[in-house]
């Protein structure tokens, strides 16, 4: 620059940014171009050649639902340097562009809320992880009884697969009797939409044992209340305050828990008894 003073130097002086004061003194050198000032070249949308043969692209019958990218693709693979921002601007200003269309997911926002009568009618699973001191990462899966409120099965596992949710059922149905087919073809079991409970093995363990599979709406954590107030519990009081070096040692503490939970736990829901004793309560009404 004449005189000796950057472009960069003047933009601190004048307190704006480089390329402002950058555009400004090319502005005023218009009349003198330097060696260096080229012409932009590029293909613009309003290119009369260009707007025609996106015309002729879109109006073929196999190309009617055809977007900007595949029509920018087509047109590349004729050898046209055109970006695809160009062929959508053309597609714009010819009125061929098409609004994005999003189907939104057909689930119910809701779903009626569990009331079972008895045990063993209505079941609910769900999952959590925990962190060891090492920073390894462990999976919890929980099953609970609603009308209990036991927790029936789970297991802690370095991986969340739809087998460990296939572990957590079998050892819910095994402990509690249930491991024919038709002696467990009244239960439900309710679970999120999550990928391990929509797994083709988990489903086709359901369905071989008989088990109504239910899932929750659609972003809704209250329709699986039950289990999800359960594992917040099991947070609050053992999880969290404890540090745990070992899956060994995070597996013998939740181990201990879940028999204090159903052993000596009292819960307000169930008359502040414990769920074993409200279990046993019913068994013997039922009996009389």
């Amino acid at each position: 620059m004449e005189g000796g003073i950057s472009v960069r130097r003047l933009a601190r002086v004048l307190e704006e940014p480089v390329a402002t004061v950058g555009r400004w003194l090319k502005r005023g050198n218009e009349g003198n171009p330097g060696p260096k000032a080229m012409e932009r070249r590029r293909p613009i949308s309003g290119d009369q050649r260009l707007q025609v043969r996106v015309r002729e692209c879109c109006a073929e019958p196999r190309h009617a639902l055809y977007g900007y990218r595949r029509i920018w693709a087509l047109l590349r693979r004729e050898g046209w340097r055109v970006n695809r921002k160009t062929v959508w601007r053309a597609m714009r200003e010819l009125g061929l562009s098409r609004p994005k269309v999003w189907h939104r997911p057909q689930r119910p926002k809701r779903v009626e809320k569990m009331r079972p009568h008895r045990p063993h009618q209505a079941w609910q699973i769900d999952m959590t992880s925990l962190v060891l001191s090492n920073l390894e990462m462990l999976f919890l899966v929980v099953v609970i009884d609603c009308y209990t409120r036991q927790i029936l099965g789970w297991t802690l596992d370095r991986r969340c697969r739809a087998s460990e949710w296939v572990a957590a059922v079998r050892q819910a149905l095994e402990g509690q009797g249930l491991a024919e087919k038709l002696e467990s073809g009244f239960l439900v079991l309710r679970s999120d939409n999550g990928a391990q409970p929509c797994a083709k093995r988990f489903v086709e363990f359901l369905g071989q044992r008989g088990i109504e599979a239910q899932y929750t709406g659609y972003n809704a954590p209250d329709d699986n209340a039950y289990v999800e107030r359960v594992i917040r519990t099991i947070k609050e009081e053992e999880i969290w305050p404890s540090a745990y070096d070992t899956w060994g040692e995070a597996h013998q503490a939740i181990d201990a828990y879940v028999e204090f939970y159903n052993e000596h736990r009292i819960h307000a829901a169930l008359g502040y008894r414990t769920p074993n004793e409200f279990a046993a309560a019913y068994l013997t009404l039922a009996a009389a």
